[in-house]
């Protein structure tokens, strides 16, 4: 299945690019001052969150019991190992550390056993995950006043991408909770 038939069938046909706009409320944003706003700080925040979405979407590659969940695990963790790719140009980075509060998380995802709880937890990790990831998006691109540094474009693709997946991962909730 390609990437827009996953889209539709995740979506059911109801693809709204407002969601993750009205969802972002529900969960908690992060500080203004722990936004990116420097290369660096973007580089280690983007690489750090994206290492959770790949451990935890490896995780759900073997273990998800949903096929949707399993495929979009296999979406994410694809699409992290690229992103690392490119932000380190490098074929083969090594996977970023985690703090200890994400590190916390995946922890707790890898002692779930197998079933619907394993699959609704790695899909709320993912939306908390997607969210921190679109904060340090957007607070590196409000930091940067000129558009025209490749990382800017990365940034910038990276945020559409990080907005479709709530969309998807909003729907994968809803059908993890029914």
């Amino acid at each position: 299945m390609n990437r827009r038939s996953a889209v539709v069938a995740f979506s059911g046909g109801a693809f709204s690019v407002f969601a993750p706009i009205v969802m972002h409320a529900a969960y908690a944003q992060t500080p203004a001052n722990m936004l990116p706003r420097d290369l660096g700080q973007y580089r280690t925040s983007t690489l750090m969150l994206g290492s959770l979405a790949l451990q935890s979407s490896q995780l759900a590659s073997q273990r998800a019991t949903l096929a949707q969940v399993k495929q979009f695990a296999g979406f994410e963790a694809a699409e992290q190992v690229a992103m690392a790719q490119v932000l380190t140009d490098a074929p083969a980075p090594t996977v970023a550390s985690l703090d200890s509060t994400h590190a916390a998380q995946l922890e707790t995802l890898s002692k779930l056993p197998t079933g619907r709880a394993f699959d609704e937890q790695y899909v709320a990790l993912q939306l908390q995950c997607h969210h921190e990831l679109l904060d340090a998006q957007n607070g590196f691109l409000q930091a940067q006043p000129s558009m025209s540094s490749d990382v800017v474009h990365i940034a910038m693709l990276a945020r559409a991408t990080i907005q479709m997946h709530l969309v998807l991962l909003e729907e994968l909730r809803q059908m993890v909770q029914a």
